[in-house]
């Protein structure tokens, strides 16, 4: 191991919380590198979102032939 470390930002997500109904949250959820939008409709919802958006992330770099994630 080289000592040195190299940090691989995979996404910035702006979350904005609409209402809190039901004991979860509603709202939006914007990918700023691809400039996609998504609604939810409860917590667990907007984690789905963005672990879904991460794993494509992972995804195209596997695909562009660096295996470092």
């Amino acid at each position: 191991m080289s000592g040195k470390t190299i940090k691989k930002d995979k996404g910035t997500f702006i979350v904005k919380v609409h209402e809190c109904q039901n004991a979860t949250w509603q709202g939006s959820v914007l990918w700023v590198e691809e400039q996609q939008e998504q609604y939810f409709r409860s917590a667990l919802e907007l984690l789905k979102l963005i672990d879904g958006a991460i794993s494509e992330i992972e995804e195209k770099i596997v695909e562009g032939g660096s295996h470092e994630k």
